[in-house]
């Protein structure tokens, strides 16, 4: 007897689908070929849709890690809602890079131009994002500086340096980014969108993000 293959399997799940849904297209929009070719494009589209949403490997990490967020925020969450564990992971960086660190950041540092909260458009590359943290100078393993800055961009290396979460049209994505002072062009009255923004800031005053408790103690002067 020949051995039934995943691809068998589903060529056959198709056909045998096939005539249910003719008949539900007849059925449900008539029997005029127009209205049938419009349905069925009209299905194919909330087809699609369904399957970026939920049938896709990104869909599913992201599903995962919001998940995840939620769970430990649960289980750690301050009594006073000070300080939530979960927020802290989100910043917490092994050895502080990317702005990881949650030593306060007091006195602030001069050469910082830009603050916590403040929404921005890339100057290259066009996305917008709001800035979630600074250093004063890129703190990154040496491999990811070497691969980021090359000879000619060296100098870049020792100018600030902010942690950023990428706006996204969705809302799904979690994009963030470490980026020099110099790629940033502060914009204002503009929001921006995420799923993680609710977890650093508390409310958008019109003009930039106001940061939670928690995140205000690590930068106290912006």
């Amino acid at each position: 007897m020949p051995q039934l293959t995943a691809a068998a399997a589903l060529q056959i799940g198709l056909l045998i689908s096939a005539l249910p849904a003719q008949y539900i297209l007849t059925r449900w929009f008539g029997s005029d070929s127009t209205q049938r070719i419009q349905a069925s494009r009209r299905l194919i589209n909330n087809w699609n849709q369904f399957r970026k949403s939920y049938l896709t490997l990104q869909a599913w990490k992201d599903w995962l890690k919001e998940w995840s967020l939620k769970g430990r925020s649960v289980q750690n969450e301050d009594p006073l809602g000070e300080s939530p564990a979960v927020e802290v992971l989100l910043l917490k960086e092994k050895d502080g890079y990317f702005a990881g660190s949650l030593e306060p950041r007091s006195p602030r540092s001069p050469p910082v131009k830009y603050r916590v909260g403040q929404v921005f458009r890339h100057k290259h590359e066009g996305y917008l994002g709001v800035i979630i943290g600074w250093d004063e100078y890129a703190n990154a393993p040496d491999e990811w500086l070497h691969e980021r800055y090359h000879a000619d961009f060296q100098n870049l290396r020792y100018t600030p340096h902010y942690k950023v979460l990428v706006h996204t049209n969705d809302g799904t994505s979690s994009t963030s980014a470490y980026i020099p002072e110099e790629d940033i062009v502060i914009l204002t009255s503009i929001q921006v969108y995420h799923p993680m923004l609710n977890s650093f800031f508390s409310s958008f005053d019109g003009d930039r993000y106001v940061m939670m408790p928690w995140l205000k103690q690590v930068y106290p002067h912006d």
